[in-house]
Protein backbone atom coordinates (compact mmCIF):
# COMPACT_ATOMS: atom_id res chain seq x y z
CA UNK A 1 0.00 0.00 0.00
CA UNK A 2 1.37 3.40 -0.99
CA UNK A 3 1.08 5.72 2.00
CA UNK A 4 1.99 9.26 3.03
CA UNK A 5 2.28 10.97 6.40
CA UNK A 6 1.66 14.72 6.79
CA UNK A 7 2.52 16.39 10.09
CA UNK A 8 5.74 15.44 11.86
CA UNK A 9 5.51 17.49 15.03
CA UNK A 10 5.72 16.31 18.64
CA UNK A 11 3.54 13.23 18.12
CA UNK A 12 3.61 12.78 14.37
CA UNK A 13 7.38 12.42 14.08
CA UNK A 14 7.46 9.33 16.31
CA UNK A 15 4.39 7.85 14.66
CA UNK A 16 5.78 8.33 11.16
CA UNK A 17 9.17 6.95 12.17
CA UNK A 18 7.52 3.77 13.44
CA UNK A 19 5.95 3.29 10.02
CA UNK A 20 9.40 3.68 8.48
CA UNK A 21 11.07 1.31 10.94
CA UNK A 22 8.39 -1.33 10.45
CA UNK A 23 8.82 -1.39 6.71
CA UNK A 24 5.82 0.54 5.40
CA UNK A 25 7.92 3.09 3.47
CA UNK A 26 5.66 6.15 3.76
CA UNK A 27 6.24 9.43 1.94
CA UNK A 28 7.00 11.85 4.80
CA UNK A 29 5.67 15.37 4.29
CA UNK A 30 7.16 18.23 6.31
CA UNK A 31 5.73 21.27 4.61
CA UNK A 32 7.07 23.88 7.04
CA UNK A 33 10.54 22.83 8.16
CA UNK A 34 13.09 20.93 6.10
CA UNK A 35 15.11 20.20 9.26
CA UNK A 36 12.30 18.04 10.63
CA UNK A 37 12.77 15.76 7.64
CA UNK A 38 16.47 15.09 8.28
CA UNK A 39 15.95 12.06 10.58
CA UNK A 40 13.69 10.52 7.94
CA UNK A 41 16.22 11.22 5.20
CA UNK A 42 18.85 9.49 7.34
CA UNK A 43 16.49 6.53 7.83
CA UNK A 44 16.16 6.18 4.05
CA UNK A 45 12.57 7.38 3.78
CA UNK A 46 11.17 9.41 0.92
CA UNK A 47 10.48 13.00 1.97
CA UNK A 48 8.98 16.17 0.54
CA UNK A 49 8.01 19.69 1.53
CA UNK A 50 4.94 19.76 -0.71
CA UNK A 51 1.71 18.19 0.63
CA UNK A 52 0.44 17.85 -2.95
CA UNK A 53 3.02 15.09 -3.45
CA UNK A 54 0.92 12.95 -1.11
CA UNK A 55 -2.05 13.01 -3.51
CA UNK A 56 -0.97 9.84 -5.30
CA UNK A 57 -0.90 7.78 -2.09
CA UNK A 58 -3.58 5.21 -1.40
CA UNK A 59 -3.64 6.12 2.30
CA UNK A 60 -2.74 9.55 3.68
CA UNK A 61 -2.13 10.06 7.41
CA UNK A 62 -2.56 13.48 9.00
CA UNK A 63 -1.24 14.54 12.39
CA UNK A 64 -1.84 18.28 12.48
CA UNK A 65 -2.21 20.86 15.29
CA UNK A 66 -5.95 21.57 15.10
CA UNK A 67 -9.12 21.48 13.04
CA UNK A 68 -8.39 24.76 11.26
CA UNK A 69 -5.14 23.37 9.89
CA UNK A 70 -6.85 20.15 8.82
CA UNK A 71 -9.62 22.10 7.09
CA UNK A 72 -7.13 24.35 5.33
CA UNK A 73 -5.04 21.43 4.11
CA UNK A 74 -7.98 19.35 2.90
CA UNK A 75 -10.76 21.78 2.05
CA UNK A 76 -9.02 25.11 1.46
CA UNK A 77 -8.47 26.75 -1.88
CA UNK A 78 -6.58 24.17 -3.95
CA UNK A 79 -6.87 21.84 -0.94
CA UNK A 80 -5.59 18.29 -1.06
CA UNK A 81 -9.08 16.76 -1.24
CA UNK A 82 -9.65 18.32 -4.66
CA UNK A 83 -6.69 16.31 -5.96
CA UNK A 84 -7.81 12.95 -4.60
CA UNK A 85 -9.96 10.34 -6.30
CA UNK A 86 -12.53 7.80 -5.25
CA UNK A 87 -11.13 4.94 -3.17
CA UNK A 88 -8.32 6.85 -1.46
CA UNK A 89 -8.21 6.97 2.33
CA UNK A 90 -7.45 9.79 4.76
CA UNK A 91 -6.60 8.77 8.34
CA UNK A 92 -6.70 11.89 10.48
CA UNK A 93 -4.76 11.44 13.73
CA UNK A 94 -5.10 15.13 14.61
CA UNK A 95 -7.15 16.20 17.63
CA UNK A 96 -10.12 18.16 16.31
CA UNK A 97 -13.74 18.69 17.32
CA UNK A 98 -16.37 15.96 17.12
CA UNK A 99 -18.58 17.98 14.78
CA UNK A 100 -15.55 19.03 12.73
CA UNK A 101 -14.63 15.38 12.20
CA UNK A 102 -18.16 14.57 11.05
CA UNK A 103 -18.24 17.57 8.68
CA UNK A 104 -14.84 16.75 7.19
CA UNK A 105 -15.85 13.09 6.92
CA UNK A 106 -18.95 14.09 4.95
CA UNK A 107 -16.96 16.35 2.63
CA UNK A 108 -14.57 13.47 1.94
CA UNK A 109 -17.44 11.02 1.38
CA UNK A 110 -19.03 13.42 -1.10
CA UNK A 111 -15.76 13.20 -3.08
CA UNK A 112 -15.64 9.41 -2.82
CA UNK A 113 -12.71 9.55 -0.39
CA UNK A 114 -12.83 7.53 2.85
CA UNK A 115 -12.09 9.43 6.06
CA UNK A 116 -11.21 7.99 9.46
CA UNK A 117 -10.87 10.24 12.48
CA UNK A 118 -8.21 8.40 14.47
CA UNK A 119 -6.84 10.62 17.26
CA UNK A 120 -4.19 9.25 19.57
CA UNK A 121 -3.72 9.24 23.33
CA UNK A 122 -0.27 9.21 24.91
CA UNK A 123 2.81 11.39 24.94
CA UNK A 124 5.90 11.82 22.80
CA UNK A 125 7.71 8.85 24.36
CA UNK A 126 4.76 6.57 23.58
CA UNK A 127 4.61 7.90 20.04
CA UNK A 128 8.29 7.07 19.62
CA UNK A 129 7.84 3.62 21.17
CA UNK A 130 4.77 2.84 19.07
CA UNK A 131 2.62 2.26 22.15
CA UNK A 132 -0.10 4.88 21.71
CA UNK A 133 -3.82 4.32 22.15
CA UNK A 134 -5.60 5.02 18.87
CA UNK A 135 -9.39 5.50 18.67
CA UNK A 136 -10.91 5.39 15.19
CA UNK A 137 -14.25 6.54 13.81
CA UNK A 138 -15.60 5.97 10.31
CA UNK A 139 -16.54 2.99 8.17
CA UNK A 140 -15.48 -0.25 9.81
CA UNK A 141 -14.34 -1.78 6.51
CA UNK A 142 -11.92 1.14 6.03
CA UNK A 143 -10.66 0.75 9.59
CA UNK A 144 -9.95 -2.94 9.00
CA UNK A 145 -8.02 -2.09 5.85
CA UNK A 146 -5.66 0.34 7.63
CA UNK A 147 -5.57 -1.45 11.00
CA UNK A 148 -2.11 -2.99 10.35
CA UNK A 149 -0.75 0.53 9.78
CA UNK A 150 -2.34 1.81 12.98
CA UNK A 151 -0.91 -1.16 14.89
CA UNK A 152 2.57 -0.08 13.78
CA UNK A 153 2.02 3.11 15.79
CA UNK A 154 -0.19 2.03 18.67
CA UNK A 155 -0.38 -0.76 21.24
CA UNK A 156 -4.14 -0.31 21.70
CA UNK A 157 -6.05 0.29 18.48
CA UNK A 158 -9.83 0.51 18.76
CA UNK A 159 -12.68 0.95 16.30
CA UNK A 160 -15.16 3.21 18.12
CA UNK A 161 -18.00 3.53 15.61
CA UNK A 162 -19.14 5.90 12.84
CA UNK A 163 -17.50 9.15 11.80
CA UNK A 164 -16.60 11.39 14.75
CA UNK A 165 -16.52 8.53 17.26
CA UNK A 166 -12.73 8.56 17.56
CA UNK A 167 -12.70 12.27 18.39
CA UNK A 168 -15.59 11.87 20.83
CA UNK A 169 -13.78 9.07 22.68
CA UNK A 170 -10.55 11.05 22.91
CA UNK A 171 -12.32 14.21 24.03
CA UNK A 172 -14.07 12.35 26.85
CA UNK A 173 -10.85 10.61 27.88
CA UNK A 174 -8.94 13.90 28.02
CA UNK A 175 -11.67 15.58 30.03
CA UNK A 176 -11.62 12.71 32.54
CA UNK A 177 -7.86 13.33 32.84
CA UNK A 178 -8.57 17.03 33.41
CA UNK A 179 -11.17 16.26 36.09
CA UNK A 180 -8.77 13.94 37.96
CA UNK A 181 -5.98 16.50 37.69
CA UNK A 182 -8.16 19.36 38.94
CA UNK A 183 -9.22 17.24 41.93
CA UNK A 184 -5.75 16.61 43.36
CA UNK A 185 -4.53 20.07 42.32
CA UNK A 186 -7.26 21.54 44.53
CA UNK A 187 -6.86 19.11 47.44
CA UNK A 188 -3.09 18.62 47.75
CA UNK A 189 -2.52 22.27 48.77
CA UNK A 190 -5.28 21.91 51.37
CA UNK A 191 -3.41 18.98 52.94
CA UNK A 192 -0.09 20.81 52.95
CA UNK A 193 -1.78 23.93 54.31
CA UNK A 194 -3.09 21.82 57.20
CA UNK A 195 0.36 20.39 57.96
CA UNK A 196 0.74 17.23 55.85
CA UNK A 197 4.08 16.44 54.27
CA UNK A 198 3.69 16.90 50.48
CA UNK A 199 5.75 13.81 49.59
CA UNK A 200 3.81 11.54 51.92
CA UNK A 201 0.52 12.99 50.74
CA UNK A 202 1.72 12.41 47.18
CA UNK A 203 2.40 8.76 48.07
CA UNK A 204 -1.16 8.40 49.31
CA UNK A 205 -2.68 10.01 46.24
CA UNK A 206 -0.63 7.87 43.86
CA UNK A 207 -1.10 4.52 45.65
CA UNK A 208 -4.28 4.58 47.76
CA UNK A 209 -7.90 4.30 46.62
CA UNK A 210 -7.91 7.89 45.32
CA UNK A 211 -5.08 7.15 42.90
CA UNK A 212 -5.50 7.55 39.14
CA UNK A 213 -3.28 7.45 36.10
CA UNK A 214 -3.34 11.25 36.25
CA UNK A 215 -2.05 11.34 39.84
CA UNK A 216 0.61 8.70 39.16
CA UNK A 217 1.81 10.63 36.11
CA UNK A 218 1.60 14.19 37.39
CA UNK A 219 2.12 14.26 41.16
CA UNK A 220 5.79 13.17 40.92
CA UNK A 221 6.35 16.06 38.49
CA UNK A 222 4.51 18.49 40.79
CA UNK A 223 6.70 17.42 43.70
CA UNK A 224 9.77 18.18 41.55
CA UNK A 225 8.31 21.51 40.44
CA UNK A 226 8.37 20.38 36.83
CA UNK A 227 5.52 21.96 34.88
CA UNK A 228 7.13 22.16 31.46
CA UNK A 229 6.72 18.55 30.28
CA UNK A 230 3.96 17.41 27.94
CA UNK A 231 1.35 19.29 25.93
CA UNK A 232 0.60 22.86 27.01
CA UNK A 233 -2.60 23.74 28.88
CA UNK A 234 -3.66 26.28 26.29
CA UNK A 235 -3.30 23.63 23.59
CA UNK A 236 -5.15 20.99 25.58
CA UNK A 237 -7.93 23.45 26.48
CA UNK A 238 -9.54 22.71 23.13
CA UNK A 239 -10.89 19.43 24.55
CA UNK A 240 -12.70 21.36 27.27
CA UNK A 241 -14.09 23.85 24.76
CA UNK A 242 -15.23 21.09 22.39
CA UNK A 243 -17.04 19.19 25.15
CA UNK A 244 -18.56 22.41 26.50
CA UNK A 245 -19.99 23.16 23.06
CA UNK A 246 -21.34 19.63 22.69
CA UNK A 247 -23.09 19.45 26.07
CA UNK A 248 -24.52 22.94 25.58
CA UNK A 249 -26.16 21.88 22.33
CA UNK A 250 -27.43 18.67 23.92
CA UNK A 251 -28.50 20.43 27.18
CA UNK A 252 -26.59 17.85 29.25
CA UNK A 253 -25.80 18.98 32.83
CA UNK A 254 -22.27 18.00 33.90
CA UNK A 255 -21.52 19.78 37.20
CA UNK A 256 -18.19 18.00 37.83
CA UNK A 257 -17.00 18.91 34.36
CA UNK A 258 -18.15 22.53 34.82
CA UNK A 259 -16.18 22.80 38.06
CA UNK A 260 -13.09 21.49 36.30
CA UNK A 261 -13.64 24.00 33.52
CA UNK A 262 -13.43 26.78 36.09
CA UNK A 263 -10.26 25.35 37.65
CA UNK A 264 -8.71 25.11 34.18
CA UNK A 265 -9.73 28.70 33.42
CA UNK A 266 -8.30 29.97 36.71
CA UNK A 267 -4.96 28.45 35.72
CA UNK A 268 -5.09 29.95 32.25
CA UNK A 269 -6.01 33.38 33.61
CA UNK A 270 -3.09 33.00 36.03
CA UNK A 271 -0.65 32.76 33.13
CA UNK A 272 -0.17 28.97 33.13
CA UNK A 273 -1.12 28.43 29.49
CA UNK A 274 2.39 27.40 28.40
CA UNK A 275 2.71 24.87 31.25
CA UNK A 276 1.38 21.33 31.53
CA UNK A 277 -1.86 20.44 33.35
CA UNK A 278 -0.24 19.91 36.74
CA UNK A 279 0.30 23.68 36.83
CA UNK A 280 -3.35 23.99 37.86
CA UNK A 281 -2.05 23.39 41.38
CA UNK A 282 -0.18 26.71 41.48
CA UNK A 283 -3.39 28.75 41.76
CA UNK A 284 -4.33 26.91 44.95
CA UNK A 285 -0.76 26.98 46.26
CA UNK A 286 -0.78 30.76 45.94
CA UNK A 287 -4.24 30.95 47.48
CA UNK A 288 -3.15 28.99 50.56
CA UNK A 289 0.47 30.19 50.74
CA UNK A 290 2.08 26.76 50.32
CA UNK A 291 4.05 24.76 47.75
CA UNK A 292 3.57 21.04 47.25
CA UNK A 293 7.20 20.15 46.60
CA UNK A 294 9.54 17.41 47.75
CA UNK A 295 11.21 18.21 51.09
CA UNK A 296 14.66 18.24 49.50
CA UNK A 297 13.49 21.41 47.76
CA UNK A 298 14.32 24.43 49.92
CA UNK A 299 11.12 26.20 48.95
CA UNK A 300 9.09 23.13 49.85
CA UNK A 301 10.82 22.94 53.24
CA UNK A 302 9.76 26.48 53.95
CA UNK A 303 6.21 25.72 52.86
CA UNK A 304 6.03 22.65 55.10
CA UNK A 305 7.48 24.55 58.04
CA UNK A 306 4.95 27.32 57.49
CA UNK A 307 2.13 24.81 57.38
CA UNK A 308 3.39 23.17 60.60
CA UNK A 309 3.42 26.54 62.32
CA UNK A 310 -0.16 27.20 61.19
CA UNK A 311 -1.31 23.84 62.50
CA UNK A 312 0.31 24.52 65.89
CA UNK A 313 -1.34 27.95 66.30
Amino acid sequence: MKIAFIGIGTMGSGMAMNLVKKGWDPLIVGHHDRNRLLPFDEAGAHTTLDPKDAACSECIFLCLPNGNVVRSLLLGEEGLLSQLHSGQIIVDCSTIGYREAREIGKACADSGVSYLDAPVSGHREKAEAGTLTIMAGGREAVFQKVQPLLCAMGATVLYMGPSGSGQLAKMLNNCVLNICTAAFCELMPVGVHMGLDPEKLGEVLTHASGASNASRMLIPEILKGNFSHGFTMEGAYKDMINLQALISREAIPLPTFQGTMQTYQLALQGGEGKAYKGAMIRFYEKLLGVECRAVNDSKAKGAVQGAEKKSDD
